[in-house]
């Protein structure tokens, strides 16, 4: 493997544990708001004619936030597994890998602006993460497709 390869792969999984950090966050940031959001699901169920207690609000919100937070998990294990691809040089790793760079990095130009308005600690950090998050996939990015690390990808290598 070439250390340009390795050097993303370490990238990658920072990335990825930074993934976590930022559900984390992003979950705490939401579950401060729970009550509001148990509000508006409350007058959505009035609107259509359904009774909502406040007890059961909040206990489907807390069941999503818990559905959330497995989904979370589940694609931080792919991720992990497609990372391990890339660095065993599968081409088709790299492109997902790419295509979720980019996607990062997108998230973390939007945190930039949004973080000034964050409000709460959670959401400042998780703003932050999303921003270090796009800086390590870029670089990732850029370190996956130089010449050497081309070559590794390149079917039929071995």
């Amino acid at each position: 493997m070439p250390k340009d390869v390795g050097t993303a792969q370490q990238l990658w999984w920072s990335v990825i544990g930074l993934g976590v950090v930022y559900l984390v966050a992003s979950i705490v940031a939401l579950f401060t708001q729970r009550r509001v959001v148990a509000e508006d699901l409350i007058e959505q169920a009035r609107a259509q004619g359904t009774a909502l207690t406040m007890a059961s609000a909040e206990s489907m919100v807390t069941l999503a936030f818990v559905v959330v937070a497995l989904v979370g998990l589940a694609f931080t294990a792919l991720a992990l597994v497609i990372v391990r691809q890339f660095a065993r040089g599968k081409r088709w790793a790299r492109t997902v890998l790419t295509v979720f760079g980019v996607w990062a990095a997108v998230t973390g130009v939007g945190a930039l602006v949004v973080t000034e308005s964050a409000a709460g600690i959670a959401a400042l950090v998780a703003g932050g993460v999303s921003i270090v998050q796009a800086v390590f996939a870029v670089g990732a990015i850029y370190l996956s497709h130089r010449p050497d690390s081309a070559a590794y990808f390149q079917p039929g290598r071995h």
